[in-house]
């Protein structure tokens, strides 16, 4: 193999000499990468001609040579000229050059035929050359191997390779007389899983070959560290990988090189704190370690980027402490730095506008104003700074419920992110988006925003676990508003935890919580989603806008378990204006209420009302100005319109209760939502029970639709106190006593005498078949009256 191997390299250097010696041409240029064996070809043809090698900058003169010329081109020469007299016949010129040096003159002298050039594909070896000395099978495996190059041919084709010389070979003969630029282009095209485009005339395809990865990648770093401990080279080779769009390397060797002022003006120019939307959280991390600890402390880039960084791993007291450390705890008065152009830069006042998202405040009407002042700062072209400000703006918006004006400030925000490139912040407002028309009952607009939202996540050049885990609940809550719970209850079993440790801003946990606990209770447990509430109360324990979604929440899952007083006794203790004396006593304030909190309390307060006093004098009145409210989301809407037909029913108004009822189904359905109403379970069975409500719904296809769909989703057609004979009282005493009411404290409640409840108590008693309290709890729990 050895012999046929020298043999075929000898044939192939004797064919390019005889070419070079009988071109018609007077000028061959030998323009091929380091390595293709040009100056060996040169060496070789000087000693057949008995003629020197010129090897200079500059060409030689006209009285300096005879009849041939043999010009060795240095590798570091940028520009040479061919002269003009060098084209006249009776003269040999032959030159070897590198792709990057360029030879004034050569193109006219192709034109006019007086010069041809032999590339780096006219040096390698053919197929079909190959196949002469190796045979076929032989000479494929070769040409994968070697792209044809004949010194690995030569050391290939042998029956051992010495994997060490080709290492010191490439090191020392090739890549050594590579620009440090080259040496990086190169570098990337042996990573890239395809010859890179831009690196065609710089990097032979041999060099991507397989077969030789490992050993180029050996000598490749060989060579990239002995330049990178030369630090007047780093600050090329960092511009090197950054003009092929590896930025992180092109930080990292600077800062490993301790060119930190560098690296810094290198991470600003990429962005700053927006590097992470662009290259993602582990390129993030990564680069934002390689700064010193002092460096960091003292510029605004560097520490609002270790802010964001903090904020997106959901640790917003840390991103706190980090301004604090750095400008003082006026850093974290947000009007402040807002209104103090003379002490914080535009850029700082625009990352601390964004920190709101994240932070336990009350959004003002204040506030807004100085974020909307804050955007003439910026030229209409600083999309990302544009982008941003309206981002932040655009969760004053929906905390206050105004979604008609979030969905503006979402499209404007929108826009310029797009114009920026960058799909993974137009994937957060796609997000926002959805979980509007979400909680505004809208489905099948939320399902298109949830379309969107997928296409910029596949557009994403980077993996980013979190924010697809933000996809995946997204998509299981509008499958769960079509009626699919298994989604989302997949989500809740796998992702939950690593979820609820992460990124969080308080529409978005607002979004988790409501989602999450009805599912778990509808189609696990209250237990279930009691736990569920508790890992979120744990650990958003510091944030007051939280605990009280989580103690709502957590009331709404007790009342649907029929546990009444204890979620009234929760309620109770929540500390808020908004308490069952203010509701019991308010119709025109529900209509006025504007802050989302206290909506929340003030709604979950009239369900509780409706449920144990639906006789009680201006119920209905209260319950049409709480709907009327427009702050209220279109979700609450829908449960309130089934409580004001609830009350209609049990006030003996038919016509009023399937009025209101047909006309909530028939929202629900052209919504493409069923979530809401799925969770007033407790009065839609009574309501769809009977049967002059449900009749008359039947003749609506619409609300024919919502009621299938209903029961599809486990609504049965009656109260499981009527399923085991109870009445409506017995049922209701029944919870209540399951709950540690005493008599007098019934008696009370209900608007009855001691004596009554004692009566009543006695025929519920029977039918159960027990004879005191505990038994009849017990009973209860079997027959599934009660959890």
């Amino acid at each position: 193999m050895a012999d046929t191997s020298h043999e075929a390299i000898d044939i192939r250097r004797d064919d390019l000499l005889r070419r070079i010696a009988t071109a018609a041409e007077p000028i061959v240029v030998l323009d091929a990468v380091a390595g293709m064996g040009k100056s060996t070809l040169l060496s070789q043809l000087a000693s057949k001609l008995q003629c020197p090698i010129w090897r200079s900058v500059l060409p030689p003169g006209e009285d300096t040579f005879g009849e041939v010329l043999l010009w060795d081109v240095p590798s570091d020469v940028h520009e040479a000229e061919v002269a003009a007299g060098w084209q006249d016949g009776g003269r040999r010129v032959v030159i070897a050059k590198r792709p990057r040096t360029r030879l004034l003159g050569l193109d006219r002298a192709i034109a006019y035929g007086k010069a041809f050039c032999l590339g780096t594909d006219d040096l390698c070896f053919s197929l079909d050359e190959l196949e002469t000395s190796y045979g076929k099978t032989e000479a494929a495996r070769l040409l994968a191997e070697t792209g044809g190059w004949p010194f690995l041919v030569g050391l290939l084709g042998r029956q051992s390779r010495d994997e060490a010389a080709v290492i010191r070979f490439l090191a020392d003969d090739v890549l050594r007389e590579m620009a440090d630029s080259e040496l990086v282009q190169l570098s990337l095209a042996q990573q890239a899983p395809k010859p890179l485009a831009s690196a065609e005339e710089a990097v032979p395809a041999y060099l991507q070959a397989t077969g030789i990865g490992g050993v180029l990648a050996a000598a490749l770093d060989m060579v990239l560290a002995e330049r990178l401990k030369d630090s007047a080279r780093v600050p090329v080779i960092s511009a090197a990988y950054s003009a092929h769009g590896m930025q992180t390397e092109a930080i990292l060797v600077l800062q490993r090189a301790g060119l930190h002022e560098l690296a810094v003006r290198a991470f600003v120019a990429a962005f700053g704190r927006y590097y992470i939307f662009f290259h993602g959280s582990e390129a993030f991390d990564r680069v934002l370690a390689g700064f010193p600890a002092e460096l960091a402390a003292q510029n605004e880039g560097i520490v609002t980027a270790l802010a964001m960084q903090a904020l997106k791993r959901g640790e917003v007291l840390r991103a706190q402490r980090l301004l604090a450390d750095c400008y003082g705890s006026r850093a974290n008065n947000v009007l402040k730095v807002l209104s103090d152009r003379a002490a914080f830069s535009a850029a700082f006042r625009s990352f601390r506008l964004v920190m709101l998202i994240y932070e336990d405040v009350v959004l003002g009407d204040d506030l807004l104003e100085q974020s909307t002042t804050l955007l003439s700062e910026f030229p209409l072209d600083a999309d990302l700074e544009r982008g941003s400000i309206y981002n932040s703006i655009l969760e004053f918006y929906i905390r206050r419920r105004r979604f008609a004006v979030a969905q503006d400030i979402a499209d404007r925000a929108l826009f310029h992110y797009e114009r920026a490139g960058v799909p993974l912040l137009c994937f957060y407002i796609n997000l926002h988006q959805a979980m509007m028309h979400l909680m505004s009952g809208d489905a099948v607009r939320a399902r298109k925003n949830a379309v969107d939202a997928a296409e910029q996540m596949s557009r994403v050049p980077f993996d980013s676990p979190m924010d697809k885990r933000l996809l995946a609940l997204l998509e299981a809550c509008v499958e769960y508003e079509d009626g699919k719970p298994e989604p989302l209850a997949r989500f809740l079993t796998s992702e939950m935890d690593d979820f609820s440790h992460g990124e969080i801003w308080p529409s978005l946990i607002e979004f988790a919580l409501q989602y999450g606990s009805q599912a778990l209770s509808e189609h696990f447990s209250m237990i279930a989603a009691r736990g569920f509430l508790d890992r979120w109360r744990a650990y958003q324990v510091y944030n007051r806008q939280f605990r009280l979604m989580i103690e709502v929440r957590d009331a709404v899952i007790l009342q649907n378990g029929n546990r009444w007083q204890e979620a009234a006794e929760k309620l109770a203790s929540v500390q808020a204006r908004i308490n069952r004396t203010w509701v019991e006593a308010a119709v025109d304030e529900l209509t006025r209420l504007q802050d989302r909190d206290e909506i929340a309390l003030a709604v979950v307060w009239l369900r509780h009302i409706v449920f144990e006093m639906p006789g009680r004098v201006h119920l209905d009145r209260q319950l049409s100005a709480m709907a009327s409210n427009l702050n209220l989301t279109g979700r609450q809407r829908l449960c309130i319109e089934v409580w004001q037909a609830y009350v209609a029913r049990r006030r003996r108004n038919l016509t009023s209760a399937r009025s209101i009822l047909q006309k909530t189904f028939e929202n629900a359905a052209r919504l493409g939502t069923i979530a809401p109403l799925s969770e007033e379970r407790q009065f839609l069975r009574e309501l769809t029970g009977d049967r002059r409500i449900s009749d008359f719904l039947q003749t609506t296809p619409t609300a024919q639709q919502i009621m299938r769909r209903l029961r599809d989703t486990g609504l049965p057609n009656t109260t499981l106190g009527e399923k085991n004979g109870l009445t409506r009282r017995e049922t209701r005493l029944l919870l209540m006593i399951a709950e540690g009411a005493s008599n007098k404290f019934i008696a009370h409640a209900l608007g009855l005498s001691e004596a009554t409840v004692k009566f009543h108590l006695g025929n519920l008693y029977r039918k159960l078949g027990c004879g005191r309290r505990r038994e009849a709890i017990t009973a209860a729990k079997a027959l599934g009256v009660i959890s």
